[in-house]
């Protein structure tokens, strides 16, 4: 765990994933507190109307499955905000799989899911890390889930996704040491965003996003390496002490 950060009011923050939801909550937090913000994501008009919300905020859109759109887009943030100090990689999506059915699921809709869930990341990391080694008190974010500990079997490739982005942050953490970049999880619950939307209703027991935001910018504050967040704290308990009884409690009906 890193000592105490104090909150600084300067340096640019780039958000994937922030055209909605956790990311552009996130965002939104980052912006009033005098930050510099560029919000990025697939859809257009959903990053732009996060921005325009927020007078100042920049959008950008990228497609972080794809490895030559996250690297121009480095390139372009880098030439005009040079002093961008924070990355926090949050583009996920979540779909519900059944692999019991008579025949194969669709391949495409699988692998978009761990493209964008596990490749986005890796290549986000990959791409900027350079750069964020050449800044003092630097940070990379992470957004995982409470999933990545205990999975919703409903979401099997969602929650083999953020298993692999838990193990992927260690390890990177790990090889950073005494470089200038912190490298931090994100670890939510549950959060009321439209994540969910394939569902009927949102999930039981979901965090409200202003909470959420509201706990994810102390825990940031606070220097943390892992912030995990609500109900997703119950979940790493079960990982490490009861994983039958956690896997029953997060798949049970409600």
């Amino acid at each position: 765990m890193r000592g105490r950060r104090t909150p600084t009011t300067s340096g640019t923050v780039l958000v994937t994933g922030g055209g909605s939801g956790i990311g552009a909550g996130l965002a939104g937090a980052f912006h009033a507190r005098g930050r510099q913000v560029v919000v990025a994501g697939q859809t257009r008009e959903r990053v732009e109307a996060v921005a325009s919300r927020h007078p100042g905020m920049e959008a950008e859109v990228v497609d972080v499955s794809e490895a030559d759109q996250v690297a121009a887009l480095a390139e372009r943030l880098v030439e005009r905000h040079p002093d961008l100090d924070t990355v926090i990689s949050n583009a996920g999506v979540q779909r519900l799989f059944d692999f019991t059915g008579l025949g194969p699921l669709d391949a495409a809709e699988l692998g978009r899911e761990v493209d964008v869930n596990l490749k986005g990341v890796i290549h986000v990391a990959n791409t900027f890390l350079p750069h964020l080694q050449n800044r003092p008190g630097s940070r990379l974010v992470n957004v995982g889930s409470g999933l990545g500990y205990v999975p919703l079997t409903a979401a099997p490739v969602y929650s083999a996704t953020k298993a692999a982005v838990h193990s992927f942050t260690v390890s990177l953490r790990r090889q950073l040491q005494g470089s200038t970049v912190q490298v931090v999880e994100l670890i939510p619950p549950a959060v009321v965003t439209d994540l969910h939307r394939h569902l009927d209703r949102q999930p039981p027991r979901a965090m409200q996003l202003d909470a959420f935001v509201t706990a994810a910018m102390a825990g940031l504050d606070a220097g943390r390496d892992e912030i995990v967040v609500g109900l997703a704290k119950a979940l790493q308990v079960f990982q490490r002490l009861a994983p039958g009884v956690g896997l029953n409690i997060v798949n049970r009906p409600d």
